[in-house]
């Protein structure tokens, strides 16, 4: 029963991307980041400082400006003039995992920064899900 369980969750919680790249250490996925409260991106500074209040790790990060559809861009306080991460080996899992191959983001035409070196390919070829058992 349990491998039933595993194989239902796997099939409908995993990406069907795989990232692919190497980080740059360019810095600009640290200074362009985009929080959302569930579909919609924080568009009110009210509105990160409430996130702050639900969630001390906010603080680590500063507004850096807004994108073109209004939404409040953020800048990680821990990068460094080098681009380096200050606290790479305590860094949280969002940064250890960027850019996670979300299938909902990919689909709808998301894609890492321009200039990043990491990028996406589908985990298998289309004819791979056809032929499926």
């Amino acid at each position: 029963m349990f491998e039933y369980i595993k194989f239902y969750f796997k099939q409908f919680k995993s990406s069907k991307f795989i990232r692919k790249g190497k980080c740059l250490q360019c810095g600009k996925c640290c200074r362009n980041i985009l929080f959302y409260i569930g579909d919609e991106p924080v568009k009110d500074e009210n509105q990160f400082e409430k996130m702050k209040q639900w969630d001390k790790r906010y603080y680590g990060f500063n507004i850096s400006g807004k994108d073109e559809n209004g939404a409040l861009l953020f800048t990680c306080n821990k990068l460094c003039n080098d681009n380096k991460c200050g606290v790479y080996f305590m860094r949280g899992l969002v940064c250890r995992n960027y850019p996670k191959p979300a299938s909902k983001f990919l689909i709808n035409g998301g894609k890492p920064i321009e200039g990043c070196g990491f990028y996406f390919e589908p985990d298998k070829n289309f004819k791979s899900y056809l032929n499926k058992t």
